[in-house]
């Protein structure tokens, strides 16, 4: 193989390296499931942590 070939395959394997890098970054959550982790926890977490400590100081 000639040494600009070999160049263009390394330069191709790089950028492929690059493309599944960025694949395999964690991305976290998306918009509608942050507003249904905020719901939930005003909802469900919140009024479970304020009866909790509501009978702690009774």
């Amino acid at each position: 193989m000639s040494d600009e070939m070999s160049k263009e395959i390394l330069e191709e394997l790089k950028r492929i390296n690059e493309k599944l890098d960025q694949l395999q970054t964690s991305k976290g959550l998306s918009t509608p499931m942050k507003f249904v982790a905020i719901l939930l926890g005003f909802v469900v977490i919140g009024p479970a942590i304020t009866i909790l400590v509501s009978r702690f100081f009774n």
